[in-house]
């Protein structure tokens, strides 16, 4: 069902965190999502993965992307946390996007990844996206840091009318309690911010298929 979901947004290019990969085929998530999200797309989509500890098998980030992926590289983060990046070549532009999951019990753990993850970026092209579960709100000091070389889609879409919220929910609330992110680099002159959105997917039994809810952030590309 949330494969389900995420194919009906159409989206171009998508992360997922805790995503399971282990030996044999029944165990191999990224696989199954591909051929989920074909079957709900009628599109084959390329993807990677990456575990949190660098092995081929784990717990780990996955990229799934309609383009193909001009390159690959990934950055392990302290306390067994990764970033996974790729490039893809969009309307004569390459794009990097960054999926990562930070610690979940931290503070100063996550403070510490997002410096190395900072630094690595730095290392990057420009224009950068990155994508995950920060395991911070937005008044945490993890976002403020992000924020030193990031902008937040969601709130900047939220500045300029152009964010929404999931139904029973106020702009206010997403506002304040969100822990997902789609950040884009400050030098990201090649991109421009058009919508962001927090989706409610509960079903009609008030079940969700993650604990997650998914943001949709739609960029345009100068």
């Amino acid at each position: 069902r949330l494969i389900k979901k995420a194919a009906s947004f159409k989206p171009d290019i998508v992360s997922f965190n805790e995503v399971e990969r282990y030996n044999g085929s029944d165990n191999d998530g990224p696989a199954v999502i591909a051929d989920l999200m074909k079957k709900h797309t009628g599109q084959k989509w390329y993807y990677t993965f990456s575990s949190g500890t660098g092995e081929s098998t784990g717990i780990g980030n996955l990229v799934m992307s309609r383009y193909p992926f001009d390159s690959t590289g990934v950055r392990m983060l302290s306390h067994d946390c990764a970033a996974l990046d790729v490039v893809i070549h969009v309307h004569g532009r390459d794009i990097h996007f960054t999926s990562t999951h930070l610690d979940a019990d931290s503070t100063a753990y996550r403070l510490a990844e997002i410096g190395e993850l900072i630094a690595w970026e730095r290392t990057l092209g420009e224009p950068r996206i990155v994508a995950g579960d920060f395991n911070a709100r937005p008044g945490s000091s993890e976002n403020a840091k992000m924020k030193s070389s990031y902008f937040d889609s969601w709130a900047e879409a939220d500045a300029d009318g152009n964010a929404v919220a999931y139904s029973g929910n106020l702009e206010g609330n997403t506002r304040n309690s969100r822990i997902d992110y789609i950040y884009y680099s400050h030098g990201a002159t090649a991109l421009t911010l058009e919508s962001s959105q927090v989706y409610d997917v509960r079903d009609s039994r008030g079940v969700m298929p993650s604990d997650h809810r998914p943001v949709l952030t739609v960029f345009g590309i100068r």
